[in-house]
């Protein structure tokens, strides 16, 4: 465990491979485990990976109030500073990628490329599918489509017995989901200025491919890619695309 003081918490990160710096923000609950190994492998031949656990969730440090995503954009900002990284590309999922939007608009001279995954700008122009899963610790169904669940059962099964431990409970996942709430870009997306790439995938029951799509009308500067047969944790089920995806996108 390696952590940093950030403002009122103590940030967990890790960082993984050598290169332009990428930092990876993950989303509600969830810990950096969650982006599995072989996606961040792959991506770590190219790529210095920041990768980190938001407030309340994994080994970071409880939030000691309520908060906002604008103020986790401002953790995932002083984590740069503490590391002494300038600017880096910027990827993030599900509310991670929320976060992202509000970290390109208030911090754009730290921002290279962006990339938004299975995300939404908020608001009441945005549609949220499912996340009941989250909750109910009902996990595989959320992510992944029946056909990769039907293939990769055990490897599942073994991936969340280590990653379901790290994620957000009781007050912590509140906190959290009150500040996903709160989020609401819609007004200001196209104040965005680094070139986007955005992704998500056709069966995802969490936040449905239309808010990917409002995204791109909205973002100037944004390019879409739709992942066929994928659902919400398309980072894991299609690592090597999605890892491709990135790695021409960044060139």
């Amino acid at each position: 465990m390696t952590q940093i003081t950030i403002s009122d918490i103590d940030i967990n990160y890790k960082i993984k491979g050598s290169g332009k710096p990428l930092l990876m923000i993950m989303g509600l609950s969830f810990s950096l485990l969650d982006w599995g190994k072989k996606f961040t492998e792959v991506l770590a031949k190219n790529y210095q990976l920041i990768l980190f656990d938001n407030r309340d969730a994994g080994l970071t440090s409880p939030s000691p109030q309520p908060y906002s995503l604008v103020e986790m954009a401002d953790d995932t900002a002083g984590l740069l500073d503490g590391l002494n990284i300038p600017k880096a590309h910027v990827f993030g999922v599900s509310m991670g990628g929320a976060i992202a939007q509000h970290f390109a608009l208030k911090y754009p001279d730290k921002l290279d490329k962006l990339i938004l995954g299975c995300t939404m700008a908020g608001g009441k122009c945005s549609q949220m599918g499912d996340i009941s899963g989250v909750i109910n610790v009902n996990l595989l169904d959320l992510l992944f489509t029946s056909t990769f669940i039907h293939s990769h059962r055990q490897e599942l099964t073994d991936f969340l017995a280590k990653t379901t431990p790290l994620h957000s409970r009781d007050a912590a996942l509140q906190r959290q989901l009150q500040a996903f709430a709160s989020h609401d870009t819609y007004d200001t997306l196209s104040d965005i200025r680094a070139t986007t790439l955005i992704i998500t995938g056709d069966k995802d029951i969490a936040i449905p491919r239309s808010n990917s799509d409002l995204l791109a009308t909205k973002i100037s500067n944004a390019k879409l890619e739709i992942i066929a047969d994928a659902s919400h944790g398309f980072a894991y089920s299609n690592a090597e695309i999605i890892a491709d995806l990135i790695r021409l996108f960044l060139k």
